[in-house]
């Protein structure tokens, strides 16, 4: 396993948790959230202790190879924006989903003002509690997700099977509104016919 410095910007339930897996699984993480001393942040400093750190967006951004934007949607632009010089040539991985019209995901926005970074979508096609225990009956759930190949491709899918998941790539970035399509669908069931948040995908193959 490959320690790597990991800058999680976010500390809600998607963020929290895969903090929390990938410190387990060895690697180092700096969340950068809004405000450092509010009471969730705290409960995750208490909880973790000295295995992270935890202060603002700008702190987190210093030193690290990975960066995953477990933000809410609607603070994706102005956050890509603020942050251009610390995100571009990074590995960066999108898991926010923007609600209420137009496209989920933030690509376009990172192929604007972060040209040179490998940006990947992954972590939004089901709900935080499938990366809590992602094993149902014995069964490893799949995780699909899109990005470009290569090394950076290799970190991405390490991070994902950290959690417990099975790595599905997709594609190339010109594959994320599939992926997008899946969490759609994960929405549709899990929500929409009231199935329960406690649902995921197998890919099965003869």
């Amino acid at each position: 396993m490959n320690e790597l410095r990991i800058a999680v910007l976010g500390a809600g339930n998607i963020g929290g948790t895969l903090g929390r897996k990938w410190v387990l699984a060895g690697h180092k993480i700096s969340f950068g959230v809004n405000n450092p001393v509010s009471d969730r942040a705290q409960a995750l400093r208490s909880e973790l202790g000295s295995k992270v750190i935890i202060g603002s967006v700008d702190d987190a951004l210093v030193d690290n190879d990975v960066v995953v934007m477990a933000l809410p949607g609607k603070a994706m632009d102005e956050t890509i924006t603020k942050h251009t010089a610390q995100l571009d040539g990074k590995i960066i991985i999108d898991t926010a989903n923007r609600l209420g019209g137009g496209p989920m995901n933030s690509f376009a926005t990172f192929q604007t003002h972060t040209p040179h970074a490998q940006v990947f979508r992954a972590f939004n096609t089901l709900g935080w509690e499938n990366f809590v225990a992602p094993v149902f009956d014995g069964i490893q759930a799949d995780l699909f997700y899109c990005g470009p190949d290569g090394d950076a491709r290799t970190v991405a899918e390490q991070l994902i099977e950290d959690v417990g998941l099975r790595p599905m790539r997709l594609g190339d970035v010109d594959q994320v509104g599939l992926v997008d399509s899946v969490a759609s669908l994960w929405f549709a069931l899990a929500l929409g016919q009231g199935k329960g948040r406690q649902l995921a995908f197998k890919v099965l193959s003869r």
